[in-house]
């Protein structure tokens, strides 16, 4: 089983600091105190004029006066540099408002049916190779020096798609059965937010070997066909809609007070986006469900005639150097020194 799991106060922190909104915030506050400096504070000046020279001849101290100690002019200094960075608090509290909107709202009663539907779902592990060159090609560009406009002409190399692949896994010889584990406890939380990742593994070495043979001999077919090989592979699974992320609520239709849009603004508006953002963080649960598919689960049939005669892995790829590209998944991409030479 697996349950969602209520961060401590420096675990939230870490996680999610809002280094953005505290800098901001600090400046806004750091030119008011400025601002409320000039205005109340107070500090003697000297009186120019008769009056000084007076004073200075019968000996006494001179006349002073109290007055702000920033000049007229030089207070608009701090409110042009406050006004600026709270239209940049803004923009940047926009910006998260906008994040935490991304992530579909809902109850643990849909949850919970559609982590069923993960489960029951068939997975399809997929490869993609994609052969492609580089085409030289110029064009004009206008440049200005001085004044003056001149053309010259440039000399790039573009990308070209020659030929597409796609393949799977064929898993129906070994079986497959879903290994997740059962998530209890979302309705326990306030606010819960799930993110959900998929994966594959094998039961037995049968089914390894069986994934390594076709996955080999899928790119090795498709090697060599143009000057170079862009290798990709995934897993998704199907008649399902996969979501990544998802903000889970009691209840949806009153969330708690510090997830609703009104008191995000209010709160925001006041300068106080960053503490609300540490109450979120602290007062929201997080869990990591990981969808787990397990082949070679089950034994292949009575009578099942194989596809094919059983290949081993060398016997699939024409030297080791390619072998060790497509187990590592590393994409045979030219650097661009690679590619103006050609």
């Amino acid at each position: 089983q697996q349950r969602p799991l209520k961060q401590s106060l420096g675990s939230s922190l870490c996680r999610e600091s809002h280094w953005k909104c505290l800098l901001l915030t600090l400046l806004i506050h750091a030119c008011g105190a400025v601002v409320a400096w000039c205005r109340l504070a107070t500090v003697p000046r000297l009186v120019l004029g008769p009056e000084a020279a007076l004073a200075r001849g019968a000996g006494g101290p001179p006349p002073t006066y109290p007055a702000s100690p920033c000049s007229d002019g030089y207070l608009y200094i701090p409110l042009a540099f406050v006004s600026l960075l709270y239209l940049l608090y803004l923009a940047e509290c926009w910006h998260c408002h906008v994040r935490s909107c991304q992530a579909p709202r809902t109850d643990a009663n849909t949850v919970l049916a559609l982590i069923r539907r993960l489960q029951q779902a068939p997975p399809c592990v997929w490869w993609k190779a994609t052969s492609y060159h580089y085409v030289r090609r110029t064009r004009q560009i206008t440049r200005y020096r001085n004044g003056d406009a001149y053309t010259t002409t440039q000399v790039y190399h573009e990308r070209a798609d020659s030929r597409t692949a796609r393949g799977e896994f064929d898993y129906s010889a070994h079986g497959v059965r879903d290994v997740s584990k059962e998530l209890v406890g979302l309705a326990d939380h306030a606010a819960t937010r799930l993110r959900f990742t998929k994966c594959f593994s094998f039961g037995s070495a049968e089914a390894e070997a069986s994934y390594l043979t076709q996955r080999a001999r899928f790119f090795s077919a498709n090697e060599g066909l143009d000057d170079y090989l862009e290798a990709r592979e995934g897993m998704h699974l199907k008649d399902v809609d996969f979501r990544e992320s998802l903000m889970v609520f009691a209840d949806p239709r009153s969330p708690p007070w510090y997830a609703r849009a009104w008191v995000f603004w209010l709160v925001s508006a006041a300068t106080l986006s960053w503490p609300l953002r540490v109450v979120a963080a602290y007062g929201t649960a997080h869990v990591h469900y990981q969808v787990e598919k397990l082949f070679g689960a089950s034994s292949p049939p009575p009578g099942a005639v194989p596809s094919g005669p059983p290949l081993s892995r060398v016997a699939t790829v024409d030297f080791t150097e390619l072998e060790w590209h497509i187990c590592s998944n590393r994409q045979l991409v030219p650097s661009y020194s690679e590619a103006v030479v050609m």
